[in-house]
This record gives structure tokens, sequence and C-alpha cells, in this order.
């Protein structure tokens, strides 16, 4: 009887980390996709917030915020593709 009651607990382990990893894969992706959003809002935001300030120095009409909007949102797609090329190679 103690060896089934082992097996028992055993398994009823080994279905419990099957479980856990299953949630920290779900949860993972979701990391990924919050992590690549927050990357491209960055790089726009950053972006923008220097084409901002450029533009009050130099007293220009907002040239600089639509260059620097499109920089940064050239460099926020290129952030995007590289980290799912880095998941994609795991």
């Amino acid at each position: 009887m103690e060896i089934k009651e082992i097996k028992e607990k055993v398994k009823k382990l080994k279905d419990e980390l099957k479980s856990k990893e299953l949630k920290k894969e779900g949860s993972s992706s979701m990391g990924i996709a919050l992590k690549m959003g927050t990357e491209f809002v960055a790089a726009v935001f950053v972006a923008s917030f220097i084409g901002f300030h450029v533009d009050k120095w130099l007293q220009t009409t907002p040239i600089f915020i639509i260059i620097f909007f499109i920089i940064g949102s050239v460099a926020g797609i290129l952030n995007v593709v590289r980290s799912s090329k880095m998941i994609n190679k795991d």
C-alpha cells in the first residue's frame, strides 16, 4: 500500500508541475507582447520629446517633432522586429 501511495503522490506532483509550466508559458508570451509594445511606445515617445525640445530651442514650427516622430517610429519597429527574431531563435 505504501508504494501505491507514493506513486499517487508522485503523479500528483508531476501533474502540478506540468500545469505550472503551462501557466508560465502563457504569462511569458503575454510578457513578451507587453515588452515589445513598451519598446515601440518608448522609442516614439523619446524621439518626439527630443523633437519637441529641438523645436522649442530653435523656435521652429513642429517640423522637428514630425521628423523625430518618424525616426522614433522606425526605431521602434526595428526594435520589435529584432526582439521577435531573437524569440524565434529560441
